[in-house]
């Protein structure tokens, strides 16, 4: 028998004794899943400290407050008149966004995008009226008036803009839910009217944003002769796999050498570092979507690993990273960084960051008539954002006047 049937068993048998009646059993049912549904919305740790005080903290205002008590139930009680308080007895704007703050917090949402949420917040609404009103008085009209203010405030770039309507959406769903107000009324607002209104910076040329011929060259030439630019080694190797693979700069210090399978010729791309705000420290988790791929490894990928490895060995720096130097693994901080340093001269077009690598790898597969899909799959993104964001036209002239004359030619056949 099931604990579930033995505990339906039971109560049957005192309900017919009379011991206690059905009401009280619903209304003690009713209480605890009432306690717990507070207690789900604490996301913050509640632990037994050396002093003997049970011990937790919630947010008030942007800020953490610690909480304690003597006994465990005193300190949940605690706990669930901080939550009743914020659900119960303000409704404004401001505490309706810090409750749906909450619930992502409770969804599992990376620190960085809690940060993320509040810094926006901080941004887009703190100091303006909306912030103090109760979110049942907030239509279409209060909501479109404060974005037209915002807009005309501040510089917010349309990608931005989306991002945080995103969040004020979740804000009123939430309160939908929470049967705080009937209707969203961002189901009225129009977004794609206010992009007008958005700032719109100086779209980067091609140039700029990707790697030419002659800077791949010069590139390869002073990675390969560190020394004589007084570069960070390692992080010239780091640079080197970039070129061969189009990898993250987090994927480039997240890789492993268990990562490396020579015998099947193929490494698999599944670490990446991550910097986390809130505690100010980095740490190896998944890729930026959270899978894995495979990536072929080719004659100058193997090149590359064998003399990364003879160069650890030397010095004896091999550890589990590909990527080691004396003070341990190498950061995306210092692989950019490096990557900033080198081409920061006259020699380059421009200076480029490591995501320029990236851009370039990508419209190199693409110009030479790789799929869309084979080289989103490649570099672990979707079809969408290659099309959008990682595809330039990077052929040389000299090249597309070779093709030209070859149609015509053709063509005249």
């Amino acid at each position: 028998m099931t604990d579930n049937l033995i505990t339906n068993e039971l109560l049957k048998i005192l309900t017919q004794n009379g011991t206690i009646s059905v009401d009280t059993i619903t209304a003690q049912l009713k209480k605890m899943e009432s306690r717990q549904k507070y207690l789900d919305m604490h996301s913050h740790d509640i632990w037994l400290a050396n002093d003997g005080y049970w011990k937790t903290k919630v947010e008030e205002d942007g800020k953490k407050r610690l909480i304690k008590k003597k006994q465990k139930s005193d300190l949940e009680d605690a706990v669930i008149e901080h939550y009743k308080g914020l659900s119960l007895n303000d409704k404004t704007f401001k505490t309706r966004y810090n409750i749906w703050i909450e619930r992502q917090r409770i969804c599992g949402r990376s620190g960085n995008s809690i940060m993320k949420y509040k810094s926006d917040y901080k941004r887009f609404f703190e100091g303006y009226p909306i912030e103090n009103i109760n979110i049942e008085d907030i239509n279409e009209e209060i909501l479109s008036s404060h974005i037209l203010q915002v807009l005309q405030d501040k510089q917010i770039r349309w990608r931005a803009f989306k991002d945080i309507m995103g969040y004020v959406n979740g804000v009123f769903e939430k309160s939908v839910k929470d049967r705080v107000i009937k209707e969203n009324p961002c189901y009225f607002l129009d977004l794609p009217i206010y992009k007008r209104y958005c700032y719109m910076p100086p779209v980067k040329t091609t140039k700029e944003r990707t790697l030419s011929e002659d800077d791949t060259h010069t590139l390869l030439n002073r990675l390969h002769n560190p020394r004589s630019k007084n570069i960070n080694v390692m992080s010239c190797f780091a640079i080197e796999m970039a070129l061969n693979t189009g990898m993250r700069v987090g994927e480039l210090a997240g890789l492993m050498w268990e990562d490396i399978i020579l015998d099947e010729g193929v490494m698999i791309i599944r670490h990446s570092e991550k910097y986390d705000h809130e505690t100010k420290r980095s740490y190896i988790t998944t890729t930026k979507t959270g899978r894995e791929r495979v990536f072929p490894i080719t004659d100058e990928i193997k090149d590359l690993l064998e003399r990364i490895k003879e160069y650890e060995t030397d010095r004896g720096w091999v550890s589990e990273y590909v990527f080691t130097e004396s003070e341990g693994r190498l950061t995306k901080a210092k692989i950019s960084h490096t990557m900033a340093n080198v081409t920061m001269s006259k020699d380059f077009t421009c200076q480029k960051s490591i995501h320029a690598i990236r851009r370039t790898f990508n419209s190199k597969l693409k110009c030479n008539g790789v799929s869309t899909t084979m080289a989103s799959s490649l570099l672990g993104h979707s079809e969408r954002i290659n099309e959008q964001n990682y595809t330039y036209d990077v052929a040389e002239l000299t090249e597309k006047k070779k093709l030209i004359e070859q149609i015509v030619t053709a063509s005249n056949g």
